[in-house]
């Protein structure tokens, strides 16, 4: 990948609002919903769709994004996400039943897909190839630390002015980056300045990876609770996953299957989709495993908050050394810190107090740190030119999944491990050493 002769920070700024948009957005609502279902009379079973409707279209979306975003303007892609986010923020805000509530978070989603898509490749096309990897990990950090900082938000805009605000909050950061993405965001290549309509293939993938994504999230929806419905879920999950393999039969399919092929990219994004299940697992076990011990809510979010305080401090680092030295030794330097981090919550057992958990949280906290952008940067390295968008949807997708998926496991080795952090902490022991394993260097193709 070829970049410009100088680097414009400046364009990672503007992007860096928009994915604060999206990543704080999947998470800022969590403490609203009791609030939201109060004032709008809606039960707990109604009122999970504010969450579940903004994550589906992320993942049923990221990859036919990804493809169309191959096709479109950068700047105008950009406009269009921003604003549709913005919009949509305000349809949420405004909604007077759970319903219109619930389809304008869909839109929102939507968006967020969109936002969650293009936002590496602009990042990369902006700055030159050996500054690629500071700019990757200022940007991926992002990411998690909005979703951290999001519950914190949204409870205090909820108990001081009401839980529509915290959408309302969107507006001015979203016309902010519109006003801002004309000076800084290039218009993109002659012949490629505009927005293309979605193809046929394209409306074809959200549907059937839509409609898995969907059965699955259902599956794990009814297997989580006091009462799991095994049968139902079963089914649920056959029809997601026949719905997956329908996809990758498609001719639409074979560029990413290719994708992932790739030594490079198919093993960064399992390292990827095991380190980001495995830090979504902790923010679970965490505040379980200190409240059975009776630590108080603030506590155990300034335990929470080493982790992202260490990715933070990490972070930019990180994506120097890989600028100097290359990307491969600090992913693995990240991915054996994160190992070494779940390995001292192993052996801390099952009752911990919160000192007992600083080290180990910041060793994760700090191995993420290393590992985000140094990772993203080597996928993207190896993309070729043409594909940057479909691998940056593929990014997505497996970043999106990860998030889901590390609550539900840890959920399980919970109740697996009878309330205690043991079973959880091998849990993220077992996802770090896959970790480790997928950062290694390789030249062999990955075997689909």
């Amino acid at each position: 990948m070829s970049g410009p002769a100088t680097s414009r920070w400046s364009t990672v700024v503007v992007v860096s609002l928009g994915i604060v948009l999206g990543s704080l957005d999947m998470t800022i609502v969590a403490v609203a919903l009791p609030a939201i279902g109060a004032e709008l009379g809606a039960g707990p079973s109604s009122t999970q769709w504010v969450l579940l409707g903004y994550l589906l279209p992320l993942v049923a979306l990221s990859l036919p994004a990804g493809r169309w975003l191959d096709r479109a303007g950068p700047r105008a892609a950009f406009r269009l996400a921003v604003g549709g986010f913005g919009a949509a923020s305000a349809l949420v805000a405004l909604a007077p039943g759970i319903e219109l509530l619930v389809a304008a978070r869909v839109l929102q989603g939507g968006f967020a897909a969109l936002l969650s898509v293009l936002g590496l490749p602009i990042v990369a096309g902006a700055v030159r190839p050996e500054h690629r990897a500071r700019a990757m990990s200022i940007v991926l950090t992002l990411i998690p630390l909005s979703g951290v900082v999001g519950p914190a938000v949204g409870g205090l805009l909820t108990d001081a002015v009401g839980w529509r605000t915290i959408f309302l909050v969107n507006l001015p950061v979203a016309a902010a980056a519109l006003a801002l993405a004309g000076l800084t965001i290039p218009a993109g290549p002659p012949g490629r300045t505009g927005l293309p309509r979605p193809d046929r293939a394209a409306v074809t993938d959200a549907v059937v990876l839509g409609a898995g994504t969907t059965a699955l999230v259902l599956a794990l929806d009814l297997l989580s609770g006091p009462a799991p419905a095994l049968a139902p879920a079963g089914a649920l999950a056959v029809a997601g996953a026949i719905a997956v393999a329908v996809w990758a039969r498609r001719p639409d399919s074979r560029p990413v299957l290719a994708l992932l092929r790739h030594p490079r990219i198919g093993w960064s994004l399992l390292a990827l989709l095991v380190t980001i299940a495995g830090v979504g697992a902790v923010n679970f076990l965490i505040p379980y495993a200190l409240a059975d011990g009776g630590t108080d809510a603030a506590t155990t979010g300034l335990v929470l908050l080493v982790l992202s305080a260490a990715m933070a401090l990490t972070s930019p680092p990180a994506g120097v050394l890989a600028d100097r030295i290359g990307t491969a030794p600090v992913v693995l330097a990240g991915a054996v810190l994160v190992l070494g981090g779940a390995g001292w919550l192993l052996a801390v057992g099952p009752g911990p107090g919160p000192g007992a958990l600083l080290v180990p949280m910041a060793l994760v906290g700090a191995g993420n740190g290393l590992f985000a952008g140094p990772n993203a940067t080597r996928v993207l390295d190896a993309t070729p030119p043409g594909e940057i968008g479909a691998s940056s949807g593929l990014s997505s997708l497996v970043r999106t999944t990860a998030f889901t998926l590390g609550p539900a496991l840890a959920a399980a080795a919970w109740t697996a491990g009878t309330g205690n952090l043991t079973a959880g902490a091998v849990l993220l022991v077992a996802l770090a050493a896959v970790g480790v394993l997928a950062a290694l260097p390789r030249r062999r193709p990955v075997r689909l």
